[in-house]
């Protein structure tokens, strides 16, 4: 697979060498041409290039140009080969290649790995940069950028998720806002989204919910609406429903997670009383919550995706009859009392049904297997050239222990070795002995109703079925350009924040003497309200430690200009002047 991975990105930079051969070169890295047209794209992206000013283009070359250089760079350190890198990669190109592969395996996979799935919720906060599905190469890879360099100060503890949640997401709920038609304040949720289960979420997202530990946060997800990072929370048993009873006080300090005075004095009599009367009563008598309170605070019971996360958590770890502390959301403060649960059981067949039928609707399961395979098979020019002897082989010579012992050796059936191809795929000779290790996963196999010979036939087709989704899953690169673009691009991500990583961020926070040393050389920049003291570096050590970084970036990018000589040809450049 490694040999594979480094021949696509070999083919992938000569095409683009080649192709740029044909076009107008604006500048080159070393032996790398880079094309007019791919600047242009890149810089189109945000900038409006009828209005852009010579200063504006340069400004925007030099950056481009540094980006060039350290992809140029991480590729010369064959950074892209290392096992760590591939197995990083290999698992984003099998998630994304998914849409492109659906077969009865796959729906089998999706099947059990649903029906695992919901059996639990699973609480998480994200963070996204738009990005659209039919984004340019440049565009997805500076969505990628961004999210990993926030994903880094989250990492690095520069800033917590909600803030940078806050600060940062484009999907807007996380932010406050006002209503345009009430003109009442809607606090943002801060990335948290609650709770939720298998098929709630787009299904990259679910997949890392559910692949991410608890506590940790995911590497960028791509889905339809542009890359995500997830911080995964909290995980609970799947519910159907719970019931709970409340005391609520109405308080705008909530959503920030402060008490108001007045609230915090009706809380601590209330607790009071709580001691010596029954919930009901007391929520009764204090509880705001005009709904409630007439019914002793017994609320409708609720789904778990149907409430605020910490209200959820607080709830479910409740026992039958328990009192909880004080719990805020963005409405106020509330006191609640488990009243019942119901877990959400579901029979093997109930299971089989709910899951199967949300597959069929969800795009995990866009295409279908058996469309995919016929249109595959006529563009392939799939021919069968020794189907028949092989089965008529096969059913004359399998012995009855290959179905019941489940360590039988068909490999040592007398003959089988004679076997010649049995299919051809696209001009490639497929011989039968792929067709023999296929049938060893089904030693042991119960036949059933089925004749020894349908059983054969059965797996013969669900073997071309694998062996031709297989080989097209070679092709992707070849025969869409989004998805080769979009692994070029993944590579390229990679490469910039390890390198990046390695050169810069970690090197600026942990080189000590470094640090120290160039402090010195700028404190004199950051003066004290005292005549000739300076501010301390640990009093701005933050500021310190970030221009120490675009110190080492600058000294970096002029290493690689001196290893990887850039020349600029002045002429394309004028040209995209006069526009």
């Amino acid at each position: 697979m490694k040999k594979f991975v480094i021949t696509l990105l070999f083919l992938s930079v000569l095409s683009v060498q080649l192709k740029a051969q044909k076009e107008e070169i604006l500048f080159n890295v070393g032996d790398e041409a880079v094309a007019k047209s791919e600047f242009l794209n890149s810089y189109q992206k945000n900038n409006q290039l009828s209005t852009a000013t010579e200063n504006d283009l340069r400004d925007y070359l030099s950056l481009y140009i540094n980006y060039k250089l350290k992809v140029k760079e991480g590729k010369e350190l064959k950074m892209d080969t290392a096992s760590s890198f591939q197995r990083e990669f290999q698992s984003y190109r099998k998630q994304s290649a998914q849409q492109y592969l659906v077969d009865k395996n796959v729906n089998a996979r999706l099947v059990e790995e649903a029906k695992e799935r919901q059996k639990s919720y699973i609480r998480t906060s994200h963070l996204m940069v738009a990005c659209a599905p039919d984004a340019t190469p440049k565009d997805t890879l500076a969505a990628y950028n961004t999210i990993m360099n926030i994903r880094n100060k989250i990492v690095n503890n520069e800033i917590s998720f909600a803030d940078a949640a806050v600060r940062y997401s484009e999907d807007h709920s996380a932010q406050d806002a006002v209503n345009p038609n009430t003109h009442k304040k809607m606090y943002g949720n801060k990335g948290d989204l609650g709770y939720c289960t298998v098929f709630q979420l787009v299904y990259p997202f679910e997949n890392a919910m559910y692949n991410t530990p608890i506590g940790s946060i995911s590497m960028p997800v791509r889905s339809q609406f542009g890359y995500h990072i997830i911080y995964v929370v909290d995980k609970i048993p799947a519910l159907k429903t719970i019931e709970v009873a409340q005391i609520f006080f109405a308080d705008s300090l909530a959503a920030y997670g402060k008490m108001s005075e007045n609230v915090k004095t009706n809380i601590l009599q209330t607790q009071t009383q709580l001691k010596i009367l029954p919930f009901d009563s007391v929520a009764r008598i204090f509880s705001e919550d005009q709904y409630s309170k007439n019914k002793g605070g017994r609320m409708e019971p609720f789904t778990v995706n149907r409430r605020p996360g910490d209200f959820v958590k607080t709830a479910v770890n409740l026992t039958l009859g328990q009192i909880s502390e004080p719990v805020a959301t963005t409405m106020g403060w509330h006191i609640l009392q488990l009243i019942a649960f119901t877990p959400d059981e579901l029979s093997k067949e109930e299971a089989d049904y709910f899951v199967k039928g949300k597959i069929a609707k969800d795009s995990r399961s866009h295409l279908s297997k058996n469309s995919l395979v016929n249109r595959l098979k006529k563009e392939y020019q799939y021919q069968e050239t020794g189907k028949n002897a092989a089965i008529k082989f096969l059913d004359k010579n399998l012995p009855e222990e290959f179905f019941t012992n489940n360590m039988y050796d068909i490999n040592a059936l007398k003959g089988v070795k004679k076997l010649k191809q049995v299919v051809n795929i696209d001009n490639k000779p497929v011989d039968a002995s792929g067709f023999i290790v296929y049938l060893s996963r089904f030693r042991g196999v119960n036949l059933q109703e089925l004749t020894r010979k349908q059983f054969l036939e059965e797996r013969f087709n669900a073997f071309v079925d694998d062996i031709i989704i297989n080989y097209e899953n070679t092709q992707l690169e070849t025969k869409f350009p989004e998805f080769k673009n979009l692994m070029d691009e993944y590579i390229s991500g990679m490469i910039l924040y390890d390198l990046n990583t390695n050169k810069v961020w970690e090197k600026a926070m942990l080189d000590s003497t470094g640090l120290v040393n160039f402090y010195e050389s700028i404190k004199t920049e950051y003066p004290t309200a005292t005549s000739g003291e300076f501010q301390p570096l640990e009093e701005i050590k933050s500021v310190v430690i970030t221009r120490y970084q675009d110190y080492l970036e600058k000294l970096w990018i002029a290493d690689l200009n001196k290893k990887y000589p850039v020349k600029i040809q002045e002429e394309v450049f004028k040209s995209i002047l006069k526009k």
